[in-house]
C-alpha cells in the first residue's frame, strides 16, 4: 500500500509544480518555488493521512502545516519588493539554451523530487504500527518544537537586522550569537524530530532517508556552503566563524567555560 502512496505523492507534486512553473513564468521571478517548497509538503502530508489514516500520521500532518505555512509566509513576505533571489540569479546565469525549460527541469522537477523524497517520513508514518503512545513520540515532538522555535526566531531576528538602514556588518544577536546558521538548525531539527514519531511505523527505517538528505542538502551542497564562501571574503565574517558554531547552537568561544 505504502507503494501506491509513494506513486500518488510523486504525481501530485509533478502537477504542483509544474503548475508553479506555469505561475513563475507569468510573474517572471524563479523564486516563486520557494512559496511552492513548503505547500508540496503539506500536500504530502495530508494526502497520507487521507489515504491511510493512524495517529501518527495525523500528528506529522499537523507539524507539516505548522512548519510549512509559516515557511512559506516568511519566503513570500520576504521576496516582495526585492530583486529575485540571489542564489537563482546566479544559477540561471550559466544556463544555455532554453531559459524556461531550464528552469522546469533544474528547479522545479527538481525540487519537487527533493520534497517526495525528504517527505518519507510523512508517508512512512501510515504504515503498520510498532508503538504507540509511548516517549518516542513526545522526544520527536519536542524535537521539532526545539527545531520550531528555533527556525522561527531567527528568521525573526534576520529580518529585522536587515530593516536597519546602519547595522552591523554580521548579525550576532540572539539565536544568530551561538550558530551562524540557527534557521538551518531549526529546520534540521524539525525534520528529525518528524523522522522520529515516524520511526515507530514498521517502515520506519526509510523514513530517515528524508532527513539525511535534508541534511546532505544544507550543510554540504546548497544551502549553508554558498553562504559561508560568499560571506567569508568579509574579515568580520571570518572572526564570527572563528568564535560561533556553524550549524548546532553553542556558547561562543570567547565565552565559553
Amino acid at each position: 500500500m505504502l507503494g501506491r502512496l509513494f506513486l500518488i505523492n510523486a504525481v501530485v507534486l509533478f502537477v504542483v509544480m509544474t503548475l508553479a512553473w506555469w505561475l513563475t513564468r507569468r510573474r517572471q521571478r524563479l523564486d516563486t518555488v520557494d512559496t511552492a517548497w513548503g505547500l508540496g509538503f503539506i500536500l504530502v502530508a495530508w494526502i497520507a493521512q487521507a489515504y491511510q489514516p493512524s495517529s501518527h500520521s495525523l500528528l506529522i500532518a499537523i507539524l507539516v502545516t505548522i512548519w510549512g505555512l509559516r515557511l512559506s509566509y516568511h519566503l513570500y513576505t520576504r521576496n516582495q519588493g526585492r530583486p529575485d533571489d540571489r542564489r537563482y540569479r546566479e544559477l540561471s546565469a550559466k544556463w544555455q539554451g532554453s531559459f524556461w525549460r531550464r528552469a522546469y527541469v533544474s528547479i522545479f522537477l527538481l525540487q519537487g523530487g527533493l520534497i517526495w523524497l525528504i517527505s518519507l517520513p510523512v508517508m512512512v508514518a501510515t504504515g503498520p504500527q510498532l508503538l504507540s503512545g509511548n516517549l518516542q513520540t513526545l522526544a520527536g515532538v519536542w524535537v521539532w518544537a526545539v527545531g520550531f522555535v528555533f527556525e522561527a526566531l531567527s528568521d525573526y531576528q534576520l529580518s529585522e537586522y536587515l530593516k536597519q538602514p546602519k547595522r552591523p556588518k554580521v548579525l550576532e544577536t540572539g539565536v544568530w550569537r551561538y550558530s551562524r546558521h540557527p534557521n538551518y538548525f531549526g529546520e534540521l531539527a524539525q525534520w528529525w524530530g518528524i523522522a522520529l514519531i515516524a520511526l515507530q511505523s514498521s517502515y520506519g527505517w526509510l523514513g530517515l532517508l528524508g532527513p539525511v538528505t535534508l541534511t546532505i542538502l544544507i550543510v554540504f551542497i546548497s544551502g549553508i556552503p554558498p553562504i559561508e564562501r560568499r560571506r567569508s571574503k568579509d574579515p568580520a565574517y571570518r572572526a564570527y566563524q572563528k568564535r560561533t558554531n556553524m550549524l548546532v547552537p553553542w556558547p561562543p568561544k570567547e565565552t565559553a567555560q
